[in-house]
Protein backbone atom coordinates (compact mmCIF):
# COMPACT_ATOMS: atom_id res chain seq x y z
CA UNK A 1 0.00 0.00 0.00
CA UNK A 2 1.40 3.41 -0.67
CA UNK A 3 1.94 5.77 1.84
CA UNK A 4 0.11 8.48 2.78
CA UNK A 5 0.87 12.34 2.97
CA UNK A 6 1.91 13.58 6.50
CA UNK A 7 0.97 17.25 4.83
CA UNK A 8 -1.59 18.10 2.52
CA UNK A 9 -2.48 21.86 2.18
CA UNK A 10 -4.99 23.16 -0.13
CA UNK A 11 -4.98 26.41 -1.89
CA UNK A 12 -8.78 28.06 -1.49
CA UNK A 13 -9.87 31.55 -3.16
CA UNK A 14 -13.42 31.08 -2.37
CA UNK A 15 -15.19 29.96 -5.43
CA UNK A 16 -16.82 26.59 -6.95
CA UNK A 17 -13.77 26.11 -7.98
CA UNK A 18 -11.69 26.07 -5.13
CA UNK A 19 -14.62 24.05 -3.41
CA UNK A 20 -13.84 21.57 -5.80
CA UNK A 21 -10.21 21.64 -4.69
CA UNK A 22 -11.18 21.53 -0.83
CA UNK A 23 -13.28 18.21 -1.67
CA UNK A 24 -10.37 16.41 -3.54
CA UNK A 25 -7.56 17.10 -0.48
CA UNK A 26 -10.84 16.23 2.05
CA UNK A 27 -10.81 12.72 -0.01
CA UNK A 28 -7.12 12.43 0.06
CA UNK A 29 -6.47 12.67 3.59
CA UNK A 30 -8.83 10.63 4.40
CA UNK A 31 -6.57 7.79 2.65
CA UNK A 32 -4.37 8.58 6.10
CA UNK A 33 -3.88 10.50 8.78
CA UNK A 34 -1.90 13.38 7.78
CA UNK A 35 -2.41 16.80 8.83
CA UNK A 36 -4.31 19.18 6.47
CA UNK A 37 -3.96 23.06 6.12
CA UNK A 38 -6.41 24.89 4.33
CA UNK A 39 -4.48 27.94 3.01
CA UNK A 40 -5.92 31.33 1.73
CA UNK A 41 -3.50 34.52 0.22
CA UNK A 42 -5.23 37.98 0.51
CA UNK A 43 -3.05 39.77 -1.86
CA UNK A 44 -1.33 43.30 -0.46
CA UNK A 45 -2.64 44.97 -3.30
CA UNK A 46 -6.54 45.16 -1.88
CA UNK A 47 -5.48 46.30 1.24
CA UNK A 48 -2.50 48.39 0.96
CA UNK A 49 -3.91 51.42 -1.18
CA UNK A 50 -4.44 54.44 0.50
CA UNK A 51 -7.82 54.83 -0.44
CA UNK A 52 -9.15 52.06 2.18
CA UNK A 53 -9.02 53.27 5.56
CA UNK A 54 -7.98 51.29 8.14
CA UNK A 55 -11.57 49.88 9.34
CA UNK A 56 -12.21 48.48 6.21
CA UNK A 57 -8.89 46.43 5.89
CA UNK A 58 -9.85 45.28 9.60
CA UNK A 59 -13.51 44.56 8.42
CA UNK A 60 -11.53 42.68 5.31
CA UNK A 61 -9.54 40.78 7.76
CA UNK A 62 -12.07 40.13 10.21
CA UNK A 63 -14.31 38.49 6.98
CA UNK A 64 -11.68 36.78 5.66
CA UNK A 65 -10.95 34.96 9.06
CA UNK A 66 -14.80 34.22 9.50
CA UNK A 67 -14.94 32.83 5.91
CA UNK A 68 -11.43 30.57 6.78
CA UNK A 69 -13.35 29.65 10.19
CA UNK A 70 -16.32 28.15 7.78
CA UNK A 71 -13.88 26.60 5.42
CA UNK A 72 -11.83 24.59 8.37
CA UNK A 73 -15.36 23.42 9.66
CA UNK A 74 -16.32 21.67 6.32
CA UNK A 75 -12.87 19.76 6.80
CA UNK A 76 -12.64 19.00 10.36
CA UNK A 77 -9.63 18.29 12.24
CA UNK A 78 -7.66 20.86 9.47
CA UNK A 79 -6.63 24.14 10.12
CA UNK A 80 -6.72 27.40 8.33
CA UNK A 81 -4.04 29.79 7.22
CA UNK A 82 -4.40 33.44 5.97
CA UNK A 83 -1.37 34.94 3.94
CA UNK A 84 -0.73 38.04 2.71
CA UNK A 85 1.19 38.40 -0.95
CA UNK A 86 1.44 37.33 -4.65
CA UNK A 87 -0.78 34.29 -4.30
CA UNK A 88 1.45 31.95 -6.26
CA UNK A 89 5.12 33.02 -4.37
CA UNK A 90 2.99 33.43 -1.16
CA UNK A 91 2.08 30.14 -0.98
CA UNK A 92 5.39 28.39 -1.99
CA UNK A 93 7.47 30.06 0.07
CA UNK A 94 4.81 29.33 2.81
CA UNK A 95 4.82 25.00 1.94
CA UNK A 96 8.55 24.91 1.79
CA UNK A 97 8.79 26.25 5.65
CA UNK A 98 5.73 24.25 6.70
CA UNK A 99 6.79 21.01 5.25
CA UNK A 100 3.57 20.21 2.93
CA UNK A 101 4.22 17.63 1.05
CA UNK A 102 1.38 17.50 -0.78
CA UNK A 103 -0.32 20.97 -2.63
CA UNK A 104 -4.08 20.56 -3.83
CA UNK A 105 -5.33 23.30 -5.91
CA UNK A 106 -7.33 23.93 -8.76
CA UNK A 107 -5.99 24.23 -12.23
CA UNK A 108 -7.80 27.31 -13.76
CA UNK A 109 -8.71 30.67 -12.40
CA UNK A 110 -10.57 33.55 -14.81
CA UNK A 111 -8.97 34.97 -17.85
CA UNK A 112 -8.83 38.26 -16.07
CA UNK A 113 -7.00 37.05 -12.95
CA UNK A 114 -4.48 35.08 -15.18
CA UNK A 115 -3.62 37.68 -17.74
CA UNK A 116 -3.05 39.91 -14.19
CA UNK A 117 -1.42 37.78 -11.89
CA UNK A 118 -0.18 34.83 -14.49
CA UNK A 119 -1.05 30.83 -13.55
CA UNK A 120 -1.23 30.27 -10.16
CA UNK A 121 -1.44 26.11 -10.63
CA UNK A 122 2.02 26.63 -13.39
CA UNK A 123 3.79 28.47 -10.62
CA UNK A 124 2.69 26.05 -8.30
CA UNK A 125 3.60 23.30 -10.69
CA UNK A 126 7.03 24.11 -11.56
CA UNK A 127 8.17 25.97 -7.86
CA UNK A 128 6.21 23.94 -4.52
CA UNK A 129 8.86 22.19 -3.12
CA UNK A 130 6.03 19.18 -2.89
CA UNK A 131 3.89 17.02 -4.90
CA UNK A 132 1.31 19.03 -6.64
CA UNK A 133 -2.59 18.06 -7.26
CA UNK A 134 -4.52 19.91 -9.85
CA UNK A 135 -8.25 19.47 -9.63
CA UNK A 136 -10.02 20.54 -12.43
CA UNK A 137 -12.87 23.18 -11.89
CA UNK A 138 -16.09 22.27 -11.90
CA UNK A 139 -17.70 21.57 -15.55
CA UNK A 140 -19.84 25.11 -15.65
CA UNK A 141 -22.02 23.67 -18.34
CA UNK A 142 -23.75 21.07 -15.40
Amino acid sequence: MAESYAHIACCLDGSPAGNAALAAAIRTRSLGDGALTLVHVMEPGITAYSGYSSDEINDDLHEARAWMEQMVALAPGSEGILLEGHPATATVDWARGAGVDLLVAVRHRGAVEHLLLGSFAQHLAYNAPCTVMLVHPPDATG
